[in-house]
């Protein structure tokens, strides 16, 4: 055999004496059984007489087990059969058996030697196989394969074969002429190598590749057929899948020649370690940006890798580990990753991939100061002709700062990281740092430092404190000076406190807020008695001084003609004034007392009229004369001689009665008639408008009387319903202009002012 194989010799022969025997007559067989560890080795081999078998067991065996079995027959032939454990009870019962044992490991008359590879059929369950050495004429052999004759001896080597790393099939088969069989079906990734060799047993044929679409056609893959095999020993194909043919369905295909073709053939991978790197950032990045690596497009359709291992600065230390990755950098540049994939056998590959990591952050610049000192807002004060260092070391980047450089007010003044700066010229002066990484970004900031001296100014008072006392309400100048060392009069500020009781600028300070800014103050004083202001001056560099001052405020010089004068006007006004409101009254009151004497009352009846109203009364300082009479409303005026002629008649009533006849005076015909003067309340209404500023009609009140009761001498004036108007027109005697007067139609003549004149005019039907 030419294949390098591991075979275990169990057993190579063994003499036994006396030889096996057949037994008599033609009855089921009786063979000797042997195990494997039963046989010892012999060179000459183990004899078997004529009409006798004898069955070695060779154990449990699966189809995963591919068995390489030699076999040699010496002197004469006999049949090499191989039974599972089911078919061997039908030899051994004598029955037919051609169906039984297994063909491709099996041999018929065999003499000479014969190897091959096999694997048991595929079962669910491993079974026991048995191997019979036959030399008689068995009664189920049909006549065929050989019926005995002489003694014939044996050899057998019997050993799992060796097993490939990645296998596709190792087995023997049996063609019938012209028969064509797919002996495997695969699918690999292009790349891997395939090889096959094949030992022809007996019999020719041919050995090739077809993809699915060539099955039952004369089309094969090219380079990968074995032709009439016959006659060779082992013929073996290596054929590398082009990349057309990645992961596509293939088949490995036998077909037999004119005659039957017994064979054993053995095809494997040798699979592709081609590890590859996808990039979904498109091989850019920059620096901290995480990017994903992905290798499970590797090639790996026999699982041939074992790990994958990632080294992504080249430094030949593994990283990460896996098909998919995350990996960053925290530097610029070209960097080149290293993937190693390592199979199941130990080798190794690496594939490369390179990705260009860019700086785009710009860095930052940071300055330190020291000497000055740092205000509110992050500025720096310093003293003229002091230094102040200023240090570049703090900025930072996401990489690394490569140079700074200093300028002042726009002026480049220094490219070192360290500065120090000095002006001997009070000012504000703006210092900038600029910073940049190697890739070119830069970065800047700047201070502000204000320079300034140390002298203070100091006020000159004098032109403020010579004014003592101003008049109230009289503007006056103040005028501040100061002096000082460095700065100028024309650069110093003054500022003037006018109310040192308040804090307008809220710095907690009531005597330094700004309520007036300049040297010269003009202003006036509303507040007599004592006043007090500051006056603060400040130079360039905010040094100060500051005075409180204090100040007489008087009254300006008063005119006393003029008091005289405006009491005099005063005086007289009040004077006429109460003149004529006592004028005024006077006529009003006497026009009252006319009206009620009209009315039948007597001078003492009306006059104590008049002041009851005016006591029980809040009359108007301008009353007219119907007010003052209590006649205003409409009313009826009684005397006390008719209120007593009344309260008579209605005692009469209540005790004779309410005849008309009864309620005559008694007396009447021994008294003469008193006749009783009605003054009529619309008629009085017309005469009082005389008085008034402007004619007025009053609505007469009704005629019909309401009894009543007045004390002291007072009146009933009952309602009476308004009576129809008659109107009379005249012009007055006195200044000949028209007016016309209502007369209610109970009222003959009335007596009536002009409107336009005053002057009383006679009114008759």
């Amino acid at each position: 055999m030419g294949s390098p194989r591991l075979l275990v010799l169990l057993l190579v022969g063994l003499i036994l004496a006396p030889a096996i025997s057949a037994t008599e007559g033609r009855a089921a067989p009786e063979c000797a059984e042997f195990d494997l560890s039963d046989l010892v080795s012999s060179s000459s081999g183990i004899a078997v007489e004529p009409g006798a078998c004898l069955i070695v067991d060779i154990g449990v065996r699966n189809h995963q087990t591919t068995l390489a079995i030699d076999y040699e027959i010496l002197d004469d032939a006999m049949d090499v059969l191989m039974f599972d454990q089911n078919g061997i009870q039908t030899y051994e019962n004598g029955q037919n058996y051609r169906s039984s044992f297994n063909p491709e490991a099996s041999f018929e008359s065999m003499i000479g030697s014969e190897w091959f590879d096999w694997a048991p059929p595929q079962s669910i369950n491993a079974k026991n196989w048995y191997v019979v050495f036959d030399n008689s004429n068995h009664d189920g052999d049909e006549g065929q394969g050989d019926q005995g004759g002489m003694t014939s001896r044996f050899k057998i080597q019997l050993a799992p074969a060796s097993v490939e790393q990645y296998p596709l099939i190792h087995d023997t088969f049996i063609l019938q002429p012209g028969e064509v069989a797919n002996l495997a079906t695969f699918n690999v990734d292009s790349g891997t190598e395939l090889s096959y060799w094949v030992h022809p047993i007996s019999g020719t044929g041919d050995l090739y590749v077809q993809s699915d679409n060539q099955l039952g056609g004369n089309l094969i893959i090219a380079d990968t057929d074995i032709e009439d095999f016959a006659g060779q020993d082992t013929t073996q194909l290596d054929w590398v899948v082009p990349s057309y043919l990645n992961l596509q369905n293939l088949n490995l295909m036998a077909e037999a020649g004119a005659n039957p073709v017994h064979f054993s053939v053995k095809a494997w991978f040798d699979p592709v370690l081609s590890p590859s790197i996808v990039d979904y950032s498109n091989a850019t990045t920059t620096i901290g940006q995480t990017v994903t690596l992905d290798a499970s497009d590797s090639p790996n359709s026999l699982q041939q890798i074992k790990s994958l291992n990632w080294d992504f600065d080249s430094d030949m230390v593994f990283d990460a580990t896996g098909e998919l990755v995350e990996a960053s950098w925290s530097t610029p540049g070209l960097k080149t990753i290293n993937l190693t994939a390592e199979s199941e056998s130990g080798s190794t590959t690496i594939a490369s991939h390179q990705i260009q990591v860019f700086d785009v952050e710009d860095p930052v610049a940071v300055i330190v100061g020291t000497g000055g000192v740092m205000v509110e807002n992050g500025d720096r004060r310093l003293l003229r002709l002091s230094d102040m260092v200023l240090q570049a070391s703090n900025s930072y980047d996401d990489h690394a700062i490569a140079s700074a450089s200093w300028s002042v007010d726009g002026e480049l003044s220094s490219s070192a990281s360290q500065f120090t700066v000095s002006w001997s010229q009070i000012g504000t002066y703006v210092v900038t740092l600029t910073v940049s990484d190697p890739s070119g970004n830069t970065g800047s900031t700047n201070i502000t430092i204000i320079v300034y001296d140390s002298t203070e100014p100091i006020l000159v008072t004098t032109d403020i404190t010579d004014i003592t006392e101003v008049e109230q309400g009289k503007e006056i100048e103040f005028k501040a000076k100061a002096a000082d060392e460095w700065d100028s009069q024309e650069s110093l500020i003054f500022t003037w406190d006018l109310d040192l009781s308040k804090d307008t600028n809220g710095d907690g300070d009531t005597t330094n807020d700004p309520d007036f800014t300049g040297a010269v103050l003009t202003t006036s004083f509303d507040e007599i008695g004592e006043n007090r202001f500051a006056v603060t001056v400040y130079d360039e560099s905010g040094n100060s001084d500051f005075e409180v001052f204090e100040i007489q405020v008087v009254e300006p010089p008063s005119d006393e003609g003029l008091f005289a004068i405006i009491a005099v006007v005063f005086f007289v006004v009040v004077i006429v004034s109460g003149v004529v409101l006592f004028g005024y009254k006077g006529i009003q009151r006497r026009h009252a007392m006319e009206m009620l004497m009209e009315g039948g009352l007597s001078r003492a009846e009306a006059a104590a009229r008049i002041e009851s109203i005016s006591r029980g009364t809040k009359l108007p300082m301008f009353a007219k004369a119907v007010d003052m009479a209590g006649i205003s409303g409409g009313g009826e005026i009684k005397s006390s001689q008719q209120l007593q002629s009344e309260a008579k008649i209605q005692e009469f009533q209540s005790i004779y009665g309410n005849d008309p006849q009864s309620q005559t005076d008694p007396n009447a015909g021994f008294r003469p008639s008193n006749q009783v003067r009605q003054v009529d309340p619309a008629l009085a209404e017309a005469a009082l408008a005389a008085f008034a500023d402007e004619p007025q009609t009053k609505p007469v009140a009704s005629s019909t009387p309401v009894s009543g009761k007045v004390k002291s001498g007072g009146i009933a004036l009952p309602p009476v319903s308004k009576p129809a108007i008659h109107t009379l027109r005249s012009e007055c005697t006195s200044c000949g202009k028209a007016f016309s007067v209502n007369m209610p139609p109970n009222v003959n003549s009335a007596v009536v002012s002009c409107p336009s004149c005053g002057s009383d005019q006679l009114f008759e039907r």
